[in-house]
């Protein structure tokens, strides 16, 4: 309940409860002393959410993976839950609820209760993406969720045949208009980040790309060896042992990485190009902005500790530090930016 609904609520109230006394006003002192009580009980429920905000948390906290146990973002939100759980004093539960690609998990934060004791981890792909490459969504990522916090960025790695032509993303761009070829691309899912990620260079740049998705990079590394594939991308951290192992050759990293300086990244070619991941944290629309300014303030401090940092790093995420606004209008621009390139290249959603 917002400061200024709260206030004309008040006011409503004192109104309704003066006609109510200048028409009853001859039925004397009994009369009076109802509406005196009915007034403090209005006022009391008028503010009562107020009060529960300032007194927040009060009992124990819920976060949503909507992943398995032991992937990445389930690691994360553990990290982040103990430490929530020592500075506010309370039970933090992580919850997994896998499936549909994160739509059952974030289905229930969106049903849940907006009290702030039910908030859920998010990436990119759940948000910005899903409204245009999923047929049938669970849920609004408009208007069920209101953004918490952004835990931090990761970057994906477009690799492709140690032997072969392609050495950069310039290589890529001018082998496939000069011989006007389709490139064949290898991801882990249609229409996914890794898939768009490689389509947005394609669309930009004049040339298409075939995506097919695998289960995992190991098929994607033996048949970009076996020349089934132009390229392959995924995550930098599913694909490093391949890289450095020399079984694969690195073309570029779709956004810089702080941490890791030295890795070509696609921008430092292609100016403006910056396709980044990212988590973070969501609670269901309608949470008290209070509540939501006390979760991102606590989180961001844990997200400043240098333990948490190095432990982040290791997964390959990059930490980040960024007010409910700022991971706002992050979504947002994320979003318009997919929403168009879907649009573009034509894709349909499955």
């Amino acid at each position: 309940m917002s400061e200024e609904w709260r206030t004309t609520y008040f006011w409503r109230i004192i109104k309704e409860l003066q006609h109510i006394k200048l028409r009853y006003r001859t039925r004397g002192l009994e009369m009076k002393r109802r509406i005196l009580i009915s007034s403090m009980a209005l006022m009391s429920l008028c503010f009562a959410s107020s009060s529960r905000a300032e007194d927040y948390p009060s009992r124990p906290i819920t976060i949503e993976v909507p992943y398995s146990p032991g992937a990445s973002v389930d690691i994360m939100a553990r990290m982040i839950g103990d430490r929530l759980r020592v500075r506010f004093n309370q039970p933090v539960i992580v919850e997994n609820h896998a499936g549909a690609s994160g739509q059952i998990g974030l289905n229930r934060v969106a049903r849940a209760k907006p009290d702030g004791y039910t908030i859920g981890v998010v990436q990119i792909t759940n948000l910005a993406l899903a409204p245009f490459v999923t047929a049938k969504l669970m849920y609004d990522p408009q208007k069920d969720f209101v953004p918490v916090v952004e835990i931090a960025e990761n970057y994906l790695a477009i690799v492709s045949n140690v032997n072969g032509p392609l050495k950069n993303i310039k290589d890529v761009i001018d082998w496939a208009k000069q011989g006007k070829r389709e490139v064949k691309l290898g991801s882990p899912s249609q229409g996914g980040l890794p898939h768009l990620s490689v389509a947005l260079i394609a669309h930009e740049n004049g040339f298409n790309v075939q995506n097919i998705s695998y289960k995992d990079v190991g098929p994607i590394v033996t048949d970009l060896a076996s020349g089934q594939l132009d390229l392959g991308v995924s995550s930098y951290t599913s694909l490093a042992p391949s890289i450095q192992s020399g079984r694969v050759h690195l073309v570029g990293i779709t956004a810089k990485d702080k941490f890791l300086p030295e890795l070509p990244a696609i921008g430092d070619s292609l100016p403006g190009y910056s396709v980044p991941g990212w988590n973070g944290i969501v609670a269901p629309a309608g949470t008290d902005p209070k509540i939501v300014e006390k979760l991102n303030t606590a989180i961001n401090q844990i997200l400043a500790e240098p333990d948490i940092q190095e432990k982040l790093k290791a997964l390959g995420l990059i930490p980040t530090i960024k007010s409910p606004q700022q991971f706002a209008e992050l979504i947002k621009s994320d979003t318009d930016r997919f929403a168009k390139l879907v649009k573009d290249i034509g894709f349909q959603p499955l």
